[in-house]
């Protein structure tokens, strides 16, 4: 039988095949991805590499129920003998784990029958490998991104590009997996005002406002680059680090960072910054200029007011601190 179907006896004893005739898996991956696109392709990348695959539609039902806890164990352990950061282990784990739970809920309630009957990668806790709590995100006053800013040469293709890609994270606190996706056709003018339609989280269309001096960087790098709306419309906006650097190829995510890095070291900023860091510099100049919650909320896309409040404590925790009262009256 197709290995695509759930084989699961109604009191009919009909069975329940999936929607398109999809392979199970795939099915599997089209629902995790309705909330998020990024967390589906992460699972399917783990479901593959566990079952030594090319292909999640390659792998059967008697695939998934033959694998016990001694196999789940081996792959823990090979995937720390090769030096995997704790939290890459636990997420692959999570992924195949998402997997079994899934599955986990096909029974039916007239024959009783199963379809797996427990998930092995349930009960790795003491195998899995402890995540070590990393200190807050630091982030860039006002004079330090300035600092950054300036310290950047434009007289390069590659230095106009990081110096607008920068601005653009501290002028309007995109995440990093927006920017990467923006399209030269997604910057445009709207009732007067310069703004970028962007993909938020969960695929979410929303848009940013690029203020006037972005506006001229953005327009400098596609002269530089040799881009006009007109005809290179499709392309992602900032172009990855290749041979010729102009070839359109989306830039990585992983590939900001290490810019970040190098530029910030150039500007003897001594910090452990990454791209969010940017993102966390935007929203903390705003709440230290005097914008309301409601601005900071709308400008960092907050989907709950209590998010921005976070932020708005940890300034305020230190901007108005009782060890400010305490020092003004104790003499040394």
């Amino acid at each position: 039988m197709d290995e695509s179907v759930l084989v699961i006896p109604s009191k009919h004893n009909s069975i329940f095949a999936i929607p398109g005739n999809k392979h199970f898996i795939e099915y599997f991956l089209e629902i995790k991805a309705l909330k998020c696109v990024a967390t589906a392709k992460r699972y399917k990348k783990s479901i593959e590499g566990f079952f030594k695959v090319t292909n999640v539609t390659l792998i059967s039902i008697d695939d998934i129920k033959q694998v016990t806890i001694m196999d789940c164990e081996q792959w823990i352990k090979e995937m720390i003998e090769r030096g995997l950061a704790p939290n890459t282990v636990n997420s692959k784990v999570a992924a195949l784990s998402s997997l079994y739970k899934w599955l986990l809920r096909y029974t039916d309630n007239y024959t009783s029958f199963e379809l797996i009957r427990f998930n092995p990668f349930g009960s790795m806790q003491d195998i899995k490998p402890k995540i070590i709590q990393v200190r807050d995100t630091e982030f860039l006053s006002a004079r330090e991104t300035n600092r950054l800013l300036a310290s950047i040469k434009t007289d390069t293709i590659l230095g106009l590009r990081n110096k607008t890609i920068i601005y653009m994270f501290v002028t309007t606190a995109l995440r990093k997996s927006e920017l990467t996706k923006i399209k030269i056709k997604d910057i445009i003018t709207f009732n007067g005002f310069d703004i970028a339609k962007i993909l938020g989280k969960g695929n979410k269309p929303d848009v940013v406002k690029l203020q006037p001096k972005l506006v001229l960087l953005i327009k400098d790098y596609l002269d530089r680059t040799n881009r006009s709306v007109e005809n290179n419309k499709d392309e992602y906006l900032f172009n990855g680090e290749s041979s010729n650097k102009l070839n359109g190829a989306k830039l990585s995510t992983t590939a900001l960072n290490k810019m970040l890095i190098r530029v910030s070291k150039n500007a003897h900023i001594n910090k452990v910054l990454s791209i969010h860091s940017l993102r966390h510099t935007a929203i903390t100049i705003a709440i230290s200029s005097g914008c309301t919650i409601e601005k900071v909320r709308d400008f960092a896309r907050h989907k709950n007011i209590a998010t921005t409040n976070i932020y708005i404590h940890s300034i305020n925790k230190i901007k108005d601190n009782a060890g400010d009262s305490v020092a003004n009256l104790i003499n040394i």
